[in-house]
């Protein structure tokens, strides 16, 4: 598994129409690591120590779930 760094900054922005929630930016060499492309859907899991592990997911998985 490759592991980058990233300052909180860099990948989360705010919504100023909608303060409760972020938005996240996939860096780009992280998106090309998993192979992902505008619009693919992903799974967000948050793992120990704050990591944040993306996973994209197959066209016969449910994004929802």
């Amino acid at each position: 598994m490759t592991q980058w760094t990233f300052k909180a900054e860099d990948i989360f922005g705010k919504i100023p129409e909608d303060p409760e929630n972020v938005n996240m930016t996939i860096p780009p060499e992280v998106a090309e690591a998993v192979g992902l492309e505008p619009g693919d859907p992903v799974k967000i899991m948050v793992g120990d120590q704050g990591t944040i592990i993306i996973e994209k997911l197959g066209d016969d998985e449910d994004s929802n779930g």
